[in-house]
């Protein structure tokens, strides 16, 4: 008997290796609908996209230093020493803002198809679950290099929560880990974003990916109506496989240039004593940032958390009824287009909140809360003759 053949008998006697291959097997030659176009390969980008950030951070984790003391100067380093360190950390911090863009993309089209709708519930709990942990991810890296920009807006970040009544208190010191940013801070987040959190992510993307398999493509007709005929499409595998590859490719090669054309800046050393000023937080954080302004106090703070509930309960409690298409659900994407509208409202105001800008040859000034106010021009000074 051959080596292989010899192999494969030993292990199917002691596991199930013939059966999960066969399943997978069954599994890749599953049809795909005829409309799986090519905004249903944003999953498969994702996946690539986490394993890149996964393989980018377990290298810059060999050369950082999560202390107060040697942070700054460990991604210096990283930067500036290491060989192609410097491009290691622009593919990591790049991948983490597309990360965001393609989650960010790939809700707002399964909403917009009703791709939530029963039985498919739970995947939709899962990757809104997601969703959170990639915005958690962001959030906890951005103390890690412990710059002036890392540092104080952490303190800005932390501050936030205090004022909610009873809980605030409580997480404040749970996330700074006592009465200020300091050593124990770097520590906590720097366990939750390489430790804790991507245990999070596994789990979820495994529970995530397996009911996509699962269930399969949604249809885009009614959830009470069986499948029409023919939505079968082609087998999964190597059509739709290769379709995936091509959109993971273009992925790979935008991060690439990216991080090659911008590499990642990094800033002064964390000073307490100087606070920089126009600091502001990542782009995906803006919205928050700016309704804070607005609503100040807890409620500012518990705005987005009741979002994001609303958001879970979307496929329980708010849109249950049977049908898909965006054309018969004019109220549920109605209200969705205008979430967005004034999420993405909120974030270029954020954007342009304390800034200073020249249009249409006038300069403007943007105060705190965003409103413009035109600045007058100088005053020439009065010429005296000799």
């Amino acid at each position: 008997m051959p080596l292989p053949s010899r192999l494969r008998v030993w292990l199917d006697e002691r596991l199930p290796v013939s059966a999960a291959v066969e399943a997978l097997r069954a599994n890749l030659r599953q049809p795909v609908p005829g409309h799986a176009n090519w905004l249903r390969t944003l999953g498969a980008v994702l996946v690539l996209l986490l394993l890149v950030q996964a393989a980018t951070g377990a290298l810059l984790m060999v050369y950082y230093k999560p202390s107060a003391r040697e942070a700054f100067a460990s991604v210096e380093r990283i930067a500036f020493d290491i060989p192609l360190g410097w491009l290691f950390r622009s593919i990591h911090v790049w991948g983490s803002h597309l990360i965001v863009v393609l989650v960010l993309a790939h809700l707002f089209r399964v909403v917009l198809h009703g791709g939530y709708k029963r039985p498919r519930e739970p995947t939709w709990i899962a990757g809104a679950a997601l969703l959170a942990v990639v915005l958690a991810f962001g959030f906890t890296g951005y103390v890690l290099p412990w710059d002036q920009v890392a540092y104080w807006g952490t303190v800005i970040a932390a501050e936030a929560p205090a004022s909610i009544p009873l809980a605030g208190p409580l997480i404040r010191g749970l996330l700074l880990g006592g009465g200020e940013v300091g050593d124990p801070t770097l520590g906590r987040f720097y366990v939750l974003h390489v430790f804790l959190l991507p245990l999070a992510l596994l789990a979820l993307v495994g529970v995530h990916l397996f009911l996509v398999r699962w269930h399969g493509f949604a249809s885009p007709g009614r959830t009470d109506e069986p499948q029409p005929p023919g939505e079968g499409g082609v087998p999964y595998f190597p059509h739709h496989f290769l379709k995936e590859g091509a959109a993971a490719y273009v992925a790979l090669a935008v991060l690439l240039s990216l991080a090659l054309l911008w590499p990642a800046a990094l800033g002064a050393p964390a000073d307490p004593l100087r606070t920089p000023a126009g600091l502001k937080p990542e782009w995906y954080f803006l919205p928050v940032y700016q309704l804070i302004k607005y609503v100040p106090g807890a409620a500012g703070v518990i705005l987005p958390v009741l979002a994001f509930l609303g958001l879970l309960a979307l496929p329980l409690v708010i849109d249950t009824s049977p049908e898909r298409r965006p054309g018969r659900r004019r109220r549920v994407v109605a209200g969705w287009l205008a979430a967005w509208a004034v999420i993405a409202g909120l974030g270029v105001l954020g954007h342009l909140s304390e800034t200073t800008r020249t249009l249409l040859g006038r300069t403007i000034h943007f105060d705190a809360m965003g409103v413009p106010r035109q600045v007058p021009p100088p005053r020439a000074e009065a010429g005296g003759g000799e």
